[in-house]
């Protein structure tokens, strides 16, 4: 039997198909933006761009070794429940005391890296407060900041944050959770990573997101897609 396009079969694949797709967004992602303040400091004799440190293009700067603090302040939202409604200038973020531990210089045409991570075991927590009250509270994994060549003054990056503690009001709490599968793993993607001063001080913008992990009827639908196409496809090949 035909399906309407002329092609066996296809009409059950496409049904399949939309049906999986329809769970996979069925979650959607959840993010806030912000702008925010990096200080460093314990400089080191890594070469890094040029004329970041201080911020002369003739001159060579380094690598810091620490990220001493970090803060930042909402500009918008999307996705989360619990901000609806909210002003998001008062939703804030903290955290410190990140060690540079993975690098690699930049060179004419080619890119370098700086990742820092807690080698010390005694990072600050990363706080997520509204209005001046802790909403949630958890681990700094990682953050990363690349630029493509030793003249690139613009660096981007990202990070982890995993959630372990909610506040006294658990809402936002819960709703990463439920958002993630459990994992409270929140993404973080800076957009600019530009330095103040030549004493560490950097300013930076990005966002935080929560991505949702697929369910295991998610996965269900999308594996029964896959063997329906694979079906499909050896029906055709035999005709």
């Amino acid at each position: 039997m035909l399906s309407p396009s002329g092609r066996p079969g296809v009409s059950r694949l496409n049904s399949t198909l939309v049906a999986a797709v329809a769970l996979s967004v069925a979650t959607h992602a959840a993010s806030f933006d912000f702008t925010g303040l990096l200080q460093a400091a314990n400089l080191t004799a890594i070469p890094w761009v040029n004329g970041s440190n201080p911020p002369t293009p003739e001159l060579q700067s380094y690598m810091w070794g620490t990220i001493e603090t970090g803060s930042g302040t909402g500009t918008s939202q999307s996705g989360f429940s619990y901000l609806v409604g909210k002003n998001p200038a008062l939703l804030t973020f903290t955290f410190g005391d990140l060690e540079l531990d993975t690098y690699q210089s930049p060179l004419i045409g080619a890119m370098g890296f700086e990742r820092y991570t807690d080698t010390d075991s005694s990072s600050v927590p990363f706080t997520i407060s509204y209005n001046g009250v802790m909403i949630a509270e958890g681990t700094s994994e990682y953050l990363y900041d690349e630029v493509d060549h030793i003249s690139d003054l613009t660096a981007v990056g990202t990070g982890r944050v995993t959630l372990h503690t909610p506040g006294s009001d658990p809402t936002f709490f819960n709703e990463v959770s439920a958002i993630t599968g459990g994992t409270r793993q929140l993404d973080v993607t800076l957009t600019n990573f530009d330095p103040v001063n030549n004493a560490g001080l950097f300013a930076t913008a990005g966002s935080i997101t929560a991505t949702p992990v697929p369910e295991p009827e998610e996965y269900a639908a999308l594996a029964a897609a896959g063997l329906v196409g694979w079906a499909v496809w050896r029906r055709r090949q035999r005709g």
